[in-house]
């Protein structure tokens, strides 16, 4: 375990010390996918939403930079965003679960570690129904005997592009893929962000800045995992006996993460500490000293039983979701599509109609 702890100190602590800037972030200016979703359908304010599409815009660009120059490594990431195998079922299926799950439970695995920081009793039991699915999903055998019998037969192989990020689909194995990657990721991005800053309400420095430290972050994450660091961790591991699990090119998700929390908790040893372990935990120490800050920490419990029915309800939906679509709102939203990988183009747009069709039905169960 010493060993363990002397050769991956950096890779620990950069990724925990990258989780609490992101939770402090997230906190501070109540960074939530399904929150801006809800101001803008009901109040048609689109501050929020425009935040979560800036940080978008960020990732994307400077992770097709960071790709274009040869600093890391996308081609295997975890999980496997640009894979030929493109799994349209999961995506499209998982990501309307998830979407409509964040409606009833108020908010993404994400968002529910925040509030965990501030203090809420609500959120831990929800992050725990959450985390105990994604386990049920990732750990045992539920996945493979009741759900893959029925997604796996929506699956297509592409086996003339061999990857399925956007430039390869539109060229294939080209000598000059690197090149066309970074052409469409930094023009994606960069558009994205010039008609993002057309808007009064994002063009703030609250917006900006938070767009800019989270989208920063997920760059970062991909940076220390997938750059020449990675390298080295990788030849470290493959000498120990109990190698660190979970290595591999990746950034912030929190599917599957919580599911790892779990495990961890189950047989707590150094070498089951994953990057996800370390984004959990990060996310809600970061939310926690933001709130403590701000003396905007209190406890908040559930508004009735019916409020903790439906956010029960909704919290098992975002945990079974997210595993089935292989990311959530900032797996898929932020990581997967910085990689250009169409599949997360779809899951996202699937997690947004999920989204929208939950709070257009809202009032059906909570009457104004």
């Amino acid at each position: 375990m010493e060993n363990l702890w002397t050769a991956f100190w950096p890779y620990y602590l950069g990724v925990l010390s990258l989780a609490i800037v992101f939770g402090f972030t997230a906190q501070r200016s109540a960074f939530c996918p399904v929150g801006g979703i809800r101001d803008w359908v009901n109040q048609k304010q689109f501050t929020r939403l425009g935040t979560y599409f800036g940080a978008i815009a960020v990732a994307m660009f400077f992770t097709a930079t960071a790709e274009g120059v040869g600093w890391i490594d996308l081609s295997l990431t975890v999980p496997p965003y640009r894979s030929a195998e493109f799994a349209w079922g999961r995506y499209i299926i998982g990501g309307f679960i998830f979407g409509f799950g964040m409606v009833l439970a108020a908010g993404c695995g994400m968002r529910n570690l925040v509030r965990m920081g501030q203090g809420s009793f609500k959120a831990i039991w929800l992050v725990a129904l959450m985390a105990l699915m994604a386990y049920l999903m990732t750990r045992t055998d539920f996945y493979a005997s009741w759900v893959m019998p029925t997604v796996s037969p929506m699956t297509t192989t592409l086996n003339q592009s061999g990857s399925q990020d956007i430039a390869s689909l539109l060229v294939g194995k080209s000598e000059n893929i690197s090149t066309l990657r970074w052409i469409i990721g930094t023009l994606i991005g960069l558009g994205l962000f010039v008609w993002l800053m057309r808007s009064s309400e994002f063009k703030q420095i609250k917006p900006v800045a938070t767009a800019m430290i989270i989208g920063g972050v997920i760059v970062a994450g991909y940076g220390l995992t997938g750059g020449s660091y990675a390298a080295y961790m990788q030849e470290e591991a493959s000498f120990m006996d109990m190698p660190p699990a979970g290595l591999g090119t990746q950034s912030f998700t929190f599917a599957a993460p919580m599911g790892d929390v779990v495990h961890w908790m189950s047989e707590p040893y150094l070498p089951l500490v994953t990057f996800g372990v370390l984004a959990v935990l990060g996310m809600v120490i970061g939310s926690a000293i933001s709130a403590l800050m701000q003396r905007s920490f209190k406890l908040e419990g559930f508004a009735s039983g019916k409020d903790f029915l439906l956010s029960s309800l909704g919290a098992l939906m975002v945990g079974f979701g997210a595993v089935l679509a292989m990311g959530c709102s900032i797996g898929h939203g932020l990581s997967g599509i910085s990689t250009l990988a169409l599949g997360s183009f779809l899951a996202l747009s699937s997690i947004l109609a999920g989204a929208y069709t939950g709070i257009r039905l809202e009032p059906y169960w909570q009457p104004r």
